[in-house]
């Protein structure tokens, strides 16, 4: 779609190129084959208080990534959309949002590191000092990302996203088994390809000058303000509970808890990744659907993050068994959990999409600390206790309750914005899944059959999906 229609002041709905949903999902898939391929190794390699500082360093990155998705590079995406020279001023606001990342992220390390220097713990917390480094290299490349999936280059989107995560942990594994098996040499090794993603997204996304439209800044500012204490609350809802686990019981127990989080970390990875097809169609269309798009791309989201739920709790206990040494029965029922999450993670997406979309924020500001703080108030007594599986029952009932929640919201501004029924038969499927999950005996021999036939029923499901979207009806 060229900028002379935008400048001109017509608009027109975007349907993305179906191919862009396999780069998407390839780059998903990839990125969650490079966690866990490289995972093994590390926590073989590394003593398990170097391990658990890697895995919440990394998991903090992660959730990072989510955080900062849903400020100003959201805004970017809706803005590229705008009739008046919407592409023009979505550069611009590239280059803001790169400014800020790095103002932001300098200030982050300074206070750390001046925290860390006066409690004489700066050389222990190295790893985590380059993590908030790396979080604010994340900010300028997602801004990037949001200009280049709104101009369909997917490709250039995806290489970019590969770069920051996937050689990241590859670097890592490198760097702690040729110079030395410290966190600190992991997360620096990571560091190195997020350094080179974030220049490349850089140069391919071309940012403007910050205040070439101030007028534009400053309304982005607006609306973003109020997703600062979402982001913030999100954060809380994705690594909350493990901050609460290792102030209270330790950095080991903490890594245990963290070692099966990939169960609920690479259903969202698949989410975000086919977000970048679902956030442009909804943002294009800005609360109308007279073209049946945003119902599709609705429909499509139910569907796979049943499907995540489905194939993450039926591959939860082989792939316990492969990341964790010895586990016990509690870290096999928890890993059954945790897919559940990106349900919830869905239709909150899907909602606040709409939000976006029609300019509508500010509930934003307080539904999503309500819940993060409900959820962090009912996990902070088994977390001392040390009891796992109440700390993630909680975590991911939070999430669904932040799904249910956001739907309603938009449904008050418009119900054709989000169709409820269809979110919460979704809901209930992929809850009664996780339910029949967790009655499974949880021995290898039935973790490896579990595994098998939901990859099958995957694999099914996938075909059928794919056919769908090479359909011209679709």
């Amino acid at each position: 779609m060229s900028a002379g229609k935008y400048q001109t002041g017509e608009i027109t709905p975007v349907a993305v190129p179906s191919h862009h949903r396999v780069l998407y999902l390839l780059a998903a898939v990839a990125q969650g084959i490079g966690a866990v391929a490289v995972q093994p190794f590390a926590i073989r390699l590394l003593d398990p208080q170097q391990w658990g500082q890697v895995s919440f360093s990394l998991s903090f990155i992660s959730i990072g990534l989510i955080a900062l998705s849903a400020g100003l590079p959201m805004v970017l995406s809706t803005m590229y959309f705008d009739p008046d020279r919407g592409p023009d001023r979505a550069r611009s606001l590239n280059g803001f949002g790169v400014g800020l990342s790095i103002v932001g992220a300098s200030l982050a390390a300074i206070i750390f590191a001046l925290v860390a220097s006066a409690t004489g713990m700066l050389t222990d917390g190295a790893a985590y000092l380059i993590s908030i480094g790396i979080i604010g290299l994340h900010g300028i490349t997602q801004m990037a990302l949001a200009y280049l999936r709104s101009e369909h280059r997917a490709l250039a989107f995806v290489l970019i996203t590969i770069a920051a995560t996937v050689l990241g942990h590859v670097a890592g594994l490198a760097a702690i088994l040729v110079i030395a098996p410290t966190a600190t040499v992991y997360m620096g090794g990571f560091a190195v390809c997020v350094v080179i993603a974030s220049a490349a997204g850089v140069m391919l996304s071309k940012p403007g000058a910050p205040l070439k439209y101030r007028e534009s800044v400053k309304a982005a500012v607006r609306t973003s303000l109020p997703v600062l204490p979402h982001s913030i609350a999100l954060v809380l809802m994705l690594q909350g509970e493990s901050i609460l686990i290792a102030l209270q019981r330790g950095e080991e127990l903490v890594g245990r808890y963290n070692a099966v989080m990939p169960l609920a970390l690479g259903p969202l990875a698949v989410i975000m990744a086919l977000s970048n097809v679902w956030q442009t169609t909804i943002f294009s269309h800005r609360g109308v659907d007279s073209t049946g798009q945003v119902r599709k791309v609705q429909r499509e989201a139910v569907f796979i993050g049943f499907m995540l739920t489905l194939g993450g709790s039926g591959v939860a206990v082989f792939a316990t068994h492969v990341l964790v040494n010895d586990p016990e029965p509690v870290l096999l029922q928890l890993a059954r959990i945790l897919p559940l999450l990106s349900y919830g993670y869905v239709v909150f997406l899907v909602a606040t999409s709409q939000l976006f979309a029609i300019g509508r924020t500010r509930s934003m500001a307080v539904v999503t600390p309500v819940i993060a703080l409900g959820g962090l108030g009912l996990a902070f007594v088994p977390a001392g206790t040390g009891n796992l599986l109440v700390v993630g029952v909680i975590k991911v009932v939070a999430y669904l309750l932040l799904g249910v929640v956001y739907a309603c919201v938009v449904r008050r501004y418009g119900r054709h914005l989000v169709d409820l029924r269809l979110m919460l038969w979704g809901m209930a499927g992929a809850v009664c899944v996780t339910l029949l999950m967790l009655l499974l005996p949880d021995s290898v021999g039935w973790g490896i059959g579990s595994a098998a036939v939901t990859c099958v029923v995957g694999l099914v499901a996938g075909v059928v999906y794919l056919r769908r979207l090479r359909s011209p009806k679709d």
